[in-house]
């Protein structure tokens, strides 16, 4: 089992480097799969997981879920690509939630769960986050961002900030690549950080590949014929 996490903000393109990675793993001659954040059958997070995402036990629910996905895929011959499962869908939860004071804890523990695989992760960050948000709003358009923004408001964190509208997003997302940022600086496993977003798409995938190619993917190649990208996406 080789293992990709990507993480960054909303519009980085931890997707659209995903499926990339995904499918040049396949052209090495890679078994990979790749699944969305939001996919049903995620293997770590399934659609039915965050209902109680603000409670004090969802870090170690999460913690359990991560160690069952190890325990589990450990010993498949396949490359698995998970995005935003290392910190959007579990840390960002806890601080919507006013529970800022489990993440430390909770990303060591993880750290150690996954340390027996090795991963690697790529961390998409746009130069300004600010910024950053205001193209994403503007690009994916009133209803994405009402969507969000509606959501958002009504979170523990949010509400007792007051925050509302266009506000809530920025204000929401620049505390969240904060966070994001404090979490790197202790992460133990390999990690690189890219400029992402608006302006980097182009260069950002040259350079994730750079990091979590290996000997590994060229040699395989040279010996399986037949391979497969699967992707999760529902």
């Amino acid at each position: 089992m080789e293992l990709i996490l990507i993480e960054g903000l909303p519009g980085s393109g931890k997707s659209a480097m995903a499926e990339k990675i995904c499918e040049a793993a396949q052209v090495s001659g890679i078994n990979s799969s790749w699944y969305l954040e939001e996919s049903k059958v995620h293997p770590v997070h399934p659609a039915d997981f965050k209902h109680d995402r603000h409670d004090k036990n969802y870090p170690e629910r999460c913690l359990k879920q991560w160690a069952k996905f190890v325990s589990e895929k450990n010993h498949q011959d396949r490359l698995f690509i998970i995005e935003g499962s290392l910190f959007q869908s579990t840390v960002r939860l806890m601080l919507e939630g006013k529970n800022k004071e489990l993440i430390a804890d909770y990303y060591s523990e993880c750290q150690l769960i996954l340390s027996s695989v090795h991963p690697k992760l790529i961390y998409l960050r746009p130069i300004d986050a600010r910024t950053h948000i205001e193209w994403t709003m503007e690009h994916r358009g009133e209803e994405w961002t009402s969507k969000v923004a509606e959501y958002l408001e009504k979170t523990p964190y949010c509400s007792e900030q007051q925050w509302q509208g266009e506000k809530c997003m920025v204000s929401f997302w620049s505390e969240y690549v904060q966070l994001c940022d404090s979490l790197i600086s202790q992460t133990s496993m390999t990690y690189h950080t890219i400029n992402a977003g608006y302006g980097n798409f182009e260069s950002q995938f040259n350079k994730a590949m750079s990091h979590v190619n290996s000997e590994k993917w060229l040699s395989t190649a040279l010996y399986r014929k037949e391979t497969k990208c699967t992707h999760f996406l529902i």
